[in-house]
């Protein structure tokens, strides 16, 4: 998500603010996990090799799981919207101006 939005970007979509912390936040959260639980990314290099895990890392999994989840919403809606923030507005009286 992109970081550095201006006041007039943030005037049109407000809510980018919220987002681009909370993507902030999902992927510190990740990397917090994978840090407390590095088992974690060891089944995800061989997915063919069950583990046994606690109900702390079951959880810590889900919640990485739905964090990818909710970064990849996030994304979808910053590129729904991307149209939004990059409209450009001429000043009246320009060529091209129908008014």
């Amino acid at each position: 998500m992109e970081q550095n939005l201006t006041s007039d970007q943030l005037q049109t979509l407000p809510e980018l603010a919220i987002l681009a912390a909370l993507d902030a936040v999902l992927q510190t959260t990740i990397r917090a996990l994978y840090a407390a639980h590095p088992d974690l990314e060891e089944a995800e290099e061989n997915p063919s090799i069950p583990k046994r895990m606690t109900a702390a890392t079951c959880a810590a999994d889900a919640i990485i799981q739905l964090s990818g989840t909710m970064l990849d919403a996030i994304s979808r809606y910053q590129r729904a919207n991307h149209h939004l923030l990059y409209v450009t507005s001429s000043p009246p009286g320009c060529i091209g101006d129908p008014f």
